[in-house]
């Protein structure tokens, strides 16, 4: 049976689980296990016809959440200020910097940084009180690190700046890795923080967070991004991409040539005929828009889930299926007429 799957806003969480996503939620271990339980809970509440949620869950020792794609952690290492509200996941402040500001940024020394201290102290809390940790914090993509430092001016710099700028997406690189290692020690499922899906198809990878990739062209993903990419999945061996912009053929040029690519999130509105065509071979996740859950009548989900299905798939295979986002706008009914056109595919 093909795998599917659906992620909420936390404006949902709030409003159907009475979550608060308040700093509380991120560094407080028990705080977060007591919400993880009622979240799986409501889950299955709800749909739990469709094999979604726990009728009856038991607390799990997590460090950040699969329930959510929430990233800010790396951002917040960086040196940028993360703001917390109940019913949105937390925003991380552009720092602005300049091109001429960007050469003295540095990695920092997690051993020596304040803000990891907070994470290590869940991570030995947990390992002590329950002897392992599941760590599902989101693996932010280089570019998006970036853009939390720089805004748009990053933008600009690739072409005033490039230097700079490769020693910026450098030092990035270098604290993905070492957050990266220090996660992969605790647990081989690392990735459910950028995707959920992750876990039921290719929970091995090591998956980055491409978001902000829809914003530039394939040239410059392929001379700026591709190499940290790699070295990433050279690090790692199993990799994997999330890109949810709406157009990942733009640069599936630049993704086909990762080496260790073995899965990838296609953002909605992508053309998956042209996307499967270069990544033979490579596990997809297809994204459903929430937005266009809102709108589209039972009849048109059903005919687009198997659309993507059928353009996407290889083989009879390789293909999942997922709707992330959902906030507290979108119905039962139609979250439940998503769950019923995937689970009508066959094979």
């Amino acid at each position: 049976m093909m795998k599917y799957d659906i992620t909420f806003h936390p404006s949902w969480w709030h409003a159907n689980a009475g979550v608060d996503f308040t700093q509380e939620f991120f560094d407080d271990p028990e705080y977060r296990m007591e919400c993880d339980v009622r979240m799986r809970r409501t889950l299955y509440e709800h749909f739990g016809e469709y094999g979604i949620g726990e009728k009856e869950p038991k607390k799990r020792p997590l460090l950040g959440t699969d329930l959510l794609a929430a990233g800010y952690l790396l951002s917040e290492l960086m040196g940028c200020e993360i703001r917390y509200e109940p019913d949105n996941s937390p925003q991380v402040v552009c720092r602005n910097l300049d091109e001429d500001s960007i050469e003295g940024i540095k990695a920092p020394n997690l051993d020596e940084s304040e803000v990891w201290s907070r994470t290590q102290k869940q991570i030995d809390y947990l390992k002590d009180k329950y002897g392992h940790v599941e760590t599902y914090v989101n693996l932010m993509g280089i570019q998006n690190i970036a853009m939390d430092l720089m805004g748009q001016e990053i933008m600009l710099a690739y072409y005033t700046a490039p230097d700079e700028v490769e020693v910026l997406l450098e030092e990035i690189t270098k604290l993905s890795i070492d957050v990266g290692k220090r996660f992969k020690a605790l647990s081989n499922d690392i990735s459910g923080g950028v995707t959920a899906i992750v876990r039921q198809t290719k929970p091995e990878v090591y998956l980055t967070s491409n978001c902000s990739v829809e914003m530039i062209s394939n040239d410059l993903y392929e001379r700026f991004l591709l190499k940290w990419d790699q070295e990433m999945a050279d690090v790692f061996g199993a990799f994997g991409v999330h890109h949810c912009g709406k157009s990942m053929e733009h640069v599936v040029d630049g993704y086909s040539k990762i080496r260790g690519l073995e899965f990838a999130e296609v953002g909605a509105f992508s053309d998956m005929k042209a996307v499967r065509a270069k990544l033979p071979g490579v596990f997809l996740n297809a994204r459903y828009s929430p937005v266009r859950l809102m709108k589209a009548t039972d009849a048109e989900v059903h005919e687009e889930v198997a659309a993507l299905v059928r353009d996407g798939r290889e083989n009879g295979g390789n293909l999942s299926v997922s709707c992330v986002g959902i906030d507290k706008n979108v119905t039962d009914a139609q979250i439940l007429s998503f769950l019923d056109a995937c689970r009508s595919i066959k094979g």
